[in-house]
């Protein structure tokens, strides 16, 4: 895709001059050109393994690294690392080319002159070529030139326009890197290369490309990079702690209180005070970006700030915009810096309550707001009408479309504080990518983790219509398949297609893995299965294998959860714990594994554990210490079944929901162990839903307890028996408290002197979603279940 040459900034200004060709050397580098004596229409780099080709560049890309004082000037820094990047490239170059034919390739600063094609790098290649008529503001130009009397040109705005077109050249030639380590390549073997006669030169679709997780090899080949726009958490820490002390009035008030970080955005002297810091800064260490964001969290000055607020609600967080008074402050500091910075660029979140466009401010055209739909749909592509959040996505980015010239897009790719199902992704990025594209989208940023055993397709997808925009999702797809399984393409595409319509079709929009036991089914999981055994029949290589192998292996983790989840919504409770210690060991074994693939969770934080310990772990300990130690009374029959009404102006108490004889005949009814908030309407909702059932009551014996046990709430639970309020006691403290609280915790009520011995009792709870999160959740996490104390 070709756009056309936008101003250039200083790191690329520098890179030019520093590797332009002198007119001498240009001259001379001609005189050395050989008689190549090719026909017309082609040329030959390899003829049945042997080459016929060397790779010629100047010797000043391929010196050693430059020790590069971090405290030197901007260009200078990034010239040397751009250097480094076309320096590996170019040893790719050779090193690819002889994996492809099996011929050797070498690096040459000049032509020998003998009968054998000269691959001119960069400066080398202009010399001859002229330079990539194509650029960006970037750098990113490249330019393929072959010319059956000159040799192949591989030419670049710079010296990183250069490395793409080393890469653009292996692409053609069919080699592929879906994953890091070698077991990610796909390279054809082809011991006779010929290349057609060709001079295409293009850019990039975006200014910016990149993924959190793989090695610097992978990200070089798969052309990540180019300008990165800075968006993190940031804004306040441009204030310093002296500035706060002598200036009270600057500080946000929360809740009544001035707040020791959060700012007001909106007064003058605040938005003086950012500017100057951030001038400062530059001039001691100059960058291509600047952040504006805010810093994490939600809760915002509710005094002298309000007045800059346009009034437009945002659903998502039930709550006012506060995209306007944002952009106040953040237009004034890119009007002041850009004065001294003309080509200075501000990345700014558009996140949690200042996600949505602004209604009354415009947004200065040095200003990339960068969408991070956190509470929006991770899994369902925002076309989907059927999502709580329906086509809210796509209108809030066709919104900021038409107030901005530039957009960055911060798409999640994984599965909200449940990372370990697999999660191709086919359907939400192949929709979603190519409308951010219509919309703007020059920077793709998305928040990855190293998860290539789940999400490669969709990881490979962004990528790809990143750098290229025009390219049809489901051909992408289609090459995945076929080039990284081989002989299992057709078992291994239909496993993944099948996993996608699974997240599709499920209609369960809550996050981590609430919403699992509707999305996959055990008829799902079963044919899951099956696929997957067939494509491990299928394979015939031992690439194709270790292939199938990983996903397998993920399946497989995936399995284990999932029948620890089924087997605590249906009150199985003996066997959690030894369950879940099968799963944590497995999870740290794989993670080790494949680290060289950067998957199962293998670099950074171990999320894939802490999700699965902060979220369901509690409860499979817990369930197995009582089976234990207990009698479960409802092991065969949870209590699943509650009717439940929402209360949002919180009247139940008043009104007396939890008498037994008042009429819920007209309430709802849910199954706790597979229903979430979200799948009953409720996904964004805050506050009281209470629920209600009879619960048959045995005999007691005599100093035995009868105890509810509530394995998981999302938010606090009150409990009320036969009408009457039961306290819930801290076992560790002996403390007596009106409700119990904590978030995906469980918790025993003591019911022994409130229910009627072998007759029904009636059960009330009310829980209180009160902590937001982005997860569609609230109240019942899991079926309660009764228990006799001791055994």
């Amino acid at each position: 895709m070709h756009r056309p040459l936008l101003s250039g900034v200083r790191l690329f200004r520098a890179a030019l001059l520093r590797f332009a060709p002198p007119a001498a050397a240009t001259l001379a580098l001609l005189l050395l050109l050989p008689d190549l004596g090719h026909a017309a229409d082609n040329l030959l780099l390899s003829e049945k393994g042997t080459s016929r080709a060397e790779i010629v560049v100047d010797p000043a890309i391929m010196a050693d690294d430059l020790k590069i004082s971090a405290q030197a000037p901007f260009e200078e820094r990034q010239a040397e690392q751009q250097r480094q990047r076309l320096r590996e490239s170019v040893r790719d170059l050779s090193l690819y080319l002889e994996k492809i034919s099996g011929g050797k390739f070498p690096i040459v600063a000049e032509p020998s002159g003998k009968a054998v094609v000269p691959i001119l790098i960069g400066t080398r290649g202009a010399a001859v070529f002229g330079v990539a008529p194509f650029g960006d503001r970037a750098g990113q130009g490249w330019r393929v030139v072959v010319d059956s009397q000159r040799g192949v040109g591989l030419i670049g705005q710079t010296p990183l326009g250069t490395s793409y077109a080393v890469y653009e050249l292996l692409h053609r030639l069919g080699c592929r890197w879906y994953m890091p380590s070698d077991l990610g390549e796909h390279i054809p073997p082809q011991p006779t290369i010929r290349l057609a006669k060709l001079d295409e030169a293009g850019v990039p679709s975006t200014l910016y490309r990149g993924i959190w997780y793989g090695d610097e090899d992978f990200k070089r080949r798969i052309r990540q990079g180019g300008l990165l726009i800075h968006a993190g958490h940031a804004l306040e820490g441009y204030v310093s702690k002296e500035q706060r002390e002598a200036h009270p009035e600057w500080r946000a008030s929360i809740e009544g209180k001035p707040h020791a970080a959060l700012l007001t955005w909106t007064r003058p002297e605040v938005r003086t005070a950012i500017s100057e810091s951030i001038i400062a800064r530059l001039e001691k260490r100059y960058d291509t970006s600047v952040s504006l964001s805010p810093y994490d969290g939600a809760k915002w000055d509710e005094s002298y700030d309000t007045r800059h607020d346009a009034g437009d609600f945002d659903p998502g967080l039930q709550t006012v915009s506060k995209t306007d008074r944002l952009l106040v402050l953040c237009n004034e500091i890119a009007e002041r810096v850009t004065r001294k910075y003309p080509d200075m660029l501000f990345g700014m979140l558009a996140y949690v309550d200042y996600t949505r466009p602004p209604v009354r401010e415009k947004v200065h055209p040095a200003i990339v707001p960068q969408i991070a739909p956190i509470t929006y749909n991770r899994a369902h592509p925002m076309t989907f009408a059927d999502h709580p959040d329906g086509s809210t996505l796509k209108e809030l980015v066709e919104g900021w479309a038409g107030k901005c010239e530039m957009m960055s897009h911060y798409w999640y790719g994984y599965n909200l504080a449940e990372i370990t199902a697999p999660n191709p992704f086919i359907t939400k990025w192949g929709t979603d990518i190519p409308l951010l594209m219509q919309n703007n989208c020059r920077f793709w940023q998305p928040e990855t983790l190293p998860n290539f055993e789940t999400t490669l397709i969709g990881l490979n997808l962004g990528m790809r219509l990143a750098w290229d925009s025009s390219q049809k999702p489901e051909d992408i797809v289609s090459e995945i398949m076929r080039n990284f399984y081989g002989a299992a393409a057709e078992p291994m595409s239909a496993y993944w297609h099948h996993i996608d319509r699974a997240w599709i079709e499920g209609r369960e929009y809550s996050g981590s893995g609430f919403g699992y036991l509707r999305i996959f089914t055990p008829e799902k999981l079963q044919r899951a299965r099956q696929l997957m055994d067939a494509a491990t029949a299928a394979c015939r290589t031992a690439t194709e294998k270790a292939r199938v192998r990983m996903a397998d292996e993920s399946l497989t983790r995936f399995e284990l959860l999932m029948q620890l989840r089924r087997d605590l919504a249906e009150g199985r409770l003996a066997e959690l714990h030894s369950g879940a210690e099968r799963w944590r060991t497995m999870s740290e074994e794989l993670r080790e594994k494949y680290k060289p693939q950067y998957a199962f969770n293998s670099h950074g934080g171990h999320f894939a554990l802490s999700y699965f310990n902060a979220f369901f772990g509690k409860a499979f300990d817990e369930g197995s210490r009582l089976a234990a130690e207990n009698e479960l009374l409802t092991s065969e029959n949870p209590l699943r079944e509650w009717s439940y009404l929402k209360d949002p102006e919180q009247v139940g108490v008043e009104q007396k929901w939890f008498r037994p004889e008042h009429d819920s005949s007209s309430w709802k009814t849910t199954d706790t162990g597979t229903e979430t908030w979200s799948t009953l309407g409720h996904h964004h909702d805050m506050g009281v839903m209470w629920y209600r059932r009879m619960v048959a009551v045995p005999e007691v014996q005599q100093g035995r307890n009868l105890l509810l046990w509530i394995p998981s709430t999302d938010g606090a639970v009150r409990v009320y028996v036969n009408g009457r309020h039961v306290s819930w006691q801290d076992t560790k403290t002996g403390e007596s408290v009106e409700e119990f609280t904590g978030y995906c915790q469980p918790a025993s009520f003591d019911i022994t002197r409130y229910v009627r011995p072998g007759e029904p009792s009636q059960i009330t709870l009310r829980c209180d979603r009160k902590f937001l999160n982005e997860l569609g959740t609230g109240g019942l996490l899991a079926p309660p279940m009764l228990y006799l104390s001791g055994r």
